[in-house]
């Protein structure tokens, strides 16, 4: 063997075993113990859900406590109004800050719903239509491919855009894995899956990304004349009276956010390291507290806020052109299923719109039962093994509530 090829292999060598213990001792360090007690605090708005707000604040320690979750809170809403709040644990553990009502978290694909509400009221207001096409907005798409994509193909994952692991525009893939890159505009993110191929024809199939929903925004943002930050402001915070949701990575870090961690699910946490989710605001980059997004789910219920043609046509499951329901039957913007048993049972089936999002080191989970007038969220500061780990507290918070007011599946939200 030649001697430079020699030199060469014991350089790739050398270089491996001190990658490996970088990443061993990286992997190692940081760590700390959650105390063994950790702050609990609640409140019921309506006498009627005192009982059931407590015995919810205890499941939602006692999740906290398993996981290994440093802080979560929870809200409820009943028939459009707040009726529950609850903080466990530390959204700053550094700094002894208690998880609060007051606290944001990032929410990641819940901003998703966060955006379909904005398209909705635009919808609305005759601005879109879910059967617009990208290139009645966006005549100068930076991909010819775009052009026939239609709205609602967008905000049901079934316009053929690729996702992270399989974004066919390099280098570009790698820094929507490295979110590192800070935009200043939602059509500027744009540039990371400009040039990528499609991965099916629109329509044809589901496959569930961001990407898509960013183009979403850019459409609304071209329709109206108005940038994303602003039309958040006008469709959802101004008109519900909300303090969120807002863009993370957008200037100076907002009062109230979350530290976010690692967990190694045994009480072990260290502080994640930074992301700059600038580049899907749209579609993954929000913050928002509890208290926030319940009333935003419940406000798709006020026929005053959103129609209810509007609401129905986006709470339908997307068809394929082929004329079947996609694979997830995810709707426009939403996750639906009409006939859940999950909650109360297989003779108890009730209609779920909800979504969930993983950010890093943070999780997410929205939902809203339309026939019974109850709205769930619940937020966390870092990552569980499985997703259901953390939410699976929802269901029984959820039971709770309709049991106080006797509003099940068989005795549903009575009309207005």
């Amino acid at each position: 063997m030649p001697s430079s090829l020699k030199l060469v292999l014991k350089l790739v060598l050398g270089l491996a075993v001190i990658a490996g213990v970088w990443t061993f001792f990286s992997t190692q360090w940081g760590w700390k113990a959650l105390p063994e007690t950790a702050p609990l605090t609640f409140e019921a708005y309506d006498e009627r859900f005192v009982q059931a707000g407590e015995d919810a604040a205890a499941v939602l320690e006692a999740m906290r406590g398993e996981f290994g979750v440093p802080g979560v809170t929870a809200a409820v809403a009943v028939d459009g109004e707040l009726v529950w709040t609850a903080g466990a644990g530390w959204a700053n553990l550094d700094a002894d800050t208690p998880a609060s009502p007051d606290t944001l978290f990032r929410i990641g694909s819940t901003s998703k719903a966060m955006t379909a509400t904005v398209m909705a009221r635009l919808v609305d207001q005759g601005v879109l239509a879910p059967d617009d096409t990208v290139g009645a907005h966006v005549p100068d798409a930076p991909n010819e491919d775009w052009l026939a994509i239609e709205l609602d193909q967008l905000l049901s994952h079934t316009a053929g855009f690729p996702g992270y692991e399989n974004n066919s525009d390099w280098p570009d893939a790698y820094e929507t894995l490295r979110m590192k890159r800070q935009y200043d505009q939602v059509e500027d993110s744009l540039e990371l899956v400009d040039d990528a191929r499609l991965l099916s024809e629109p329509g044809e199939a589901y496959y569930y990304t961001s990407f898509d929903v960013v183009l979403a925004a850019v459409m609304a943002e071209r329709a109206t004349g108005e940038d994303y930050a602003s039309l958040l402001d006008r469709e959802i915070r101004t008109p519900l009276d909300l303090a969120t949701p807002i863009r993370a990575n957008a200037g100076p870090t907002p009062e109230h956010v979350a530290q976010f961690y690692q967990s190694r699910g045994n009480g072990q946490i260290r502080p994640r390291g930074a992301v700059n989710v600038s580049q899907r605001w749209p579609s993954g980059g929000l913050y928002a507290r509890s208290v926030d997004l319940v009333q935003v789910a419940s406000a798709w219920l006020d026929d005053d806020y959103i129609s209810e043609a509007t609401r129905e046509r986006f709470w339908a499951p997307m068809r394929l052109n082929s004329g079947e329901v996609n694979e997830e039957g995810y709707a426009l913007g939403w996750r639906v299923n009409p006939q859940s048993v999950s909650r109360f049972g297989e003779d108890a089936p009730v209609r779920i719109v909800h979504h969930g999002g993983v950010s890093r080191g943070a999780m997410s989970w929205l939902i809203l039962y339309p026939e019974l007038g109850i709205a769930v969220a619940v937020n966390i500061n870092t990552e569980t093994d499985e997703f259901s780990d953390f939410s699976s507290v929802e269901p029984e918070i959820t039971r709770l509530f309709a049991e106080a007011i006797g509003r099940t599946p068989e005795n549903a939200r009575p009309p207005d």
